[in-house]
């Protein structure tokens, strides 16, 4: 079957099977971390970088092959005011991680070795959930898109607590990870940019490699079953969720009332008669009124 016969299938499949193919995807991806280690030496992270590139590699393999429509965000990042706007909170949010009490005592070359890693991590896991995943679901609708590739990011993560199993941390884990692809959407779509998140992912997961810092000891807490259900909700909403999620609304131009209300009081904005004239304002109110009727039309056929 040749690249343009499998494009072909894929870009006419439902939403269901379109989704149920980046599942497997997602799996066949997975699977790379169980090959067998190249080397035992754990102090310069060989394998975990070599299991993140053949990560990216897959990944870009499908993406040059189902060509979905961010494959044109390899290019410069678009820094418009609100992708510069999301770009700073990104870069401020990382550097924060960053300096939160890490501290690198390895030697210079273990550095290295561990910056390569965490680079590597997130140039993996962003060409699959936000190049191919998000990318082959945007057709379905950007809000389809950000929901389904968020909740896939998240469950990817139960790889992590394989073979040994602990429910409540993989249930806390993915949904952390789910919020945080919540925010990496919004940043993706402000700057369309695979190399803005690549990186940003990789800094965030500085403690991934360099997390040097003691735990406080006491005594054992064991929290309830609703406590620990709270603690999951939080870990979306909390932080990257939250924030993430009113990117998304900003993104899509819906503005709350209350922030248009000040830009009208605080002459940050004028009114679309006087930024663009009568007969331009009335040309959209007319154009709107059409499409309108056109969704209601094709509504009941």
């Amino acid at each position: 079957m040749s690249i343009a016969r499998i494009r072909t299938w894929f870009y006419g499949l439902t939403k269901v099977e379109t989704l149920m193919l980046m599942a497997i995807l997602s799996i066949s991806a997975l699977l790379l971390f169980r090959l067998p280690e190249v080397t035992h030496y754990k102090g310069i992270y060989f394998n975990e970088s070599l299991q993140y590139l053949l990560v990216t590699i897959f990944g870009l393999i499908c993406v040059l092959i189902l060509r979905p429509p961010t494959i044109t965000y390899f290019g410069w990042p678009r820094l418009k005011w609100m992708g510069a706007f999301t770009f700073l909170i990104a870069g401020a949010w990382a550097g924060l991680l960053i300096s939160d009490g890490f501290i690198i005592q390895q030697p210079l070359r273990v550095k290295i070795a561990g910056i390569i890693t965490i680079l590597a991590i997130g140039f993996g896991e962003e060409m699959m959930a936000r190049v191919l995943i998000f990318g082959s679901l945007q057709r379905f609708g950007k809000r389809f898109a950000v929901i389904a590739s968020s909740v896939i990011f998240g469950l990817t993560h139960i790889n992590v607590y394989l073979p040994e199993w602990d429910p409540w941390m993989a249930y806390w884990h993915v949904m952390s990870t789910t919020g945080f692809a919540l925010f990496t959407c919004a940043l993706f779509i402000a700057t369309r940019s695979y190399w803005v998140v690549a990186i940003f992912h990789g800094l965030v997961d500085w403690g991934v490699v360099f997390d040097t810092r003691n735990t406080v000891g006491g005594e054992d807490y064991s929290p309830g079953i609703l406590e620990d259900l709270w603690w999951g909700v939080e870990n979306i909403f909390i932080e990257y969720g939250f924030v993430g999620m009113c990117l998304l609304y900003i993104l899509r131009g819906r503005w709350p009332k209350w922030a248009i209300h000040l830009a009208i009081k605080w002459k940050l904005v004028e009114q679309a008669d006087e930024m663009v004239g009568q007969k331009q304002a009335n040309s959209f109110r007319d154009r709107a009124a059409r499409l309108r009727k056109l969704r209601f039309l094709h509504r009941w056929q």
